[in-house]
């Protein structure tokens, strides 16, 4: 029976590689902004002339109208990424939602974590713009061309309220444009979007106030001023496919292969990894709310790829655990507990995942991002 006891740590010692990293000084302190780890990659990037920028646009019913990515950086035309607010993704804590939803489940703060896990890129900050104050600071008429006219209202009683072709609109017609959908279809909306926001930005290239009449004075207003007037800003609709969405006409996912050629393209100065991001699993194994917020964080801004978050099979988990999924993940496992400043990497051998590379499991050791 001792054998048979010792024959059974000893296989459950080949499937599990566990090691201890004594050298590893790093631990996460008690709020998200004070992981070292993060802190140094975020300062070591932006210090390199690359700037980006999350517009988080709300209606008159504070619902999220409207998403798009302002990146800057030197030498380079600026660029402006629309998003749809009805894309799929990972909000992190919560599941798979449309990117619209994570304003309403905590704020903007999460909208930009989950951008910057959806496409891999920095998105070094985020602002949201309320209701009426893009349309304030619009001071002068802007041209907008429409691909099709725009009709708004219900469907017994619609009205038109701009014709397709060029038109000159004030600022409470052109913020309207942007942020009601009316009777367009999902792309023609986001590529009326991509219109406002050229209009806008060409305005503003000669208008070195507007930034800051919009944003106030700030590292926010600094990114959108250099973007304006670095020129012609490049506008581009991320490349995104439909999905069946229940109680909807239309939705989007991203379609990774197309993403990452996409940022490697247009938003290159931004990449998080220069190549495939391992994907990763982060799994609450103290029972804390919000308990994983912090790590993926981290882990997303070193350049992993987050696909999942849930609970752990239990919350008795006193020490977080990194697993990688087979050996050829380990050295990404290592990467992973050094950034998060854990001990223990564990091997899984006997049955790897084949949907992640990684399994971060948050013990009591991990700060909690309370509200």
């Amino acid at each position: 029976m001792v054998a048979t006891v010792v024959l059974l740590l000893t296989l459950l010692a080949v499937l599990f590689l566990v090691v201890n990293w004594a050298d590893w000084t790093s631990a996460l302190q008690d709020e998200v902004a004070e992981i070292p780890a993060l802190a140094a990659v975020q300062q070591q990037q932006q210090g390199s002339g690359s700037e980006s920028l999350l517009l988080v646009v709300t209606d008159t019913d504070d619902r999220v109208a409207a998403i798009a990515l302002v990146a800057v950086a030197d030498d380079e035309p600026g660029s402006l990424t629309v998003i749809p607010t009805s894309l799929f993704e990972l909000l992190p804590g919560y599941g798979d939602f449309p990117l619209a939803e994570a304003v309403a489940f905590e704020g903007p703060e999460l909208a930009r974590i989950a951008v910057a896990n959806a496409l891999g890129t920095r998105v070094d900050r985020v602002e949201q713009l309320p209701a009426g104050r893009l349309g304030a600071v619009l001071l002068t008429p802007v041209d907008i061309e429409l691909q099709e006219p725009v009709l708004t209202g219900d469907q017994g009683n619609l009205i038109q309220i701009a014709d397709a072709g060029w038109g000159s609109y004030d600022g409470a017609a052109a913020e309207r444009l942007l942020v009601e959908r009316g009777e367009s279809g999902q792309i023609n909306w986001l590529e009326r979007q991509s219109a406002v926001w050229r209009a806008v930005l060409d305005k503003w290239s000669t208008d070195s106030s507007a930034a800051g009449r919009l944003l106030g004075e700030g590292p926010a207003a600094v990114t959108l001023g250099r973007a304006a007037a670095g020129g012609p800003v490049e506008i581009s609709l991320i490349p995104v496919t439909p999905v069946a969405v229940a109680g909807d006409d239309d939705g989007f996912q991203l379609v990774q292969a197309d993403v990452a050629a996409f940022v490697t393209g247009r938003l290159g100065h931004l990449a998080l990894s220069p190549g495939e991001r391992p994907r990763v699993e982060v799994l609450n194994g103290n029972g804390e709310i919000l308990t994983t917020r912090s790590v993926v964080e981290a882990v997303v801004a070193a350049g992993f790829h987050v696909i999942k978050t849930d609970n752990a099979e239990n919350f008795d988990f006193e020490e977080t655990v990194v697993i990688a999924q087979g050996r050829v993940n380990l050295d990404a496992a290592e990467a992973a507990a050094g950034i998060l400043g854990v001990r223990m990497v564990q091997l899984e051998v006997a049955a790897p995942s084949g949907v992640v590379d990684l399994s971060i499991i948050v013990g009591q050791d991990i700060a909690t991002l309370r509200s």
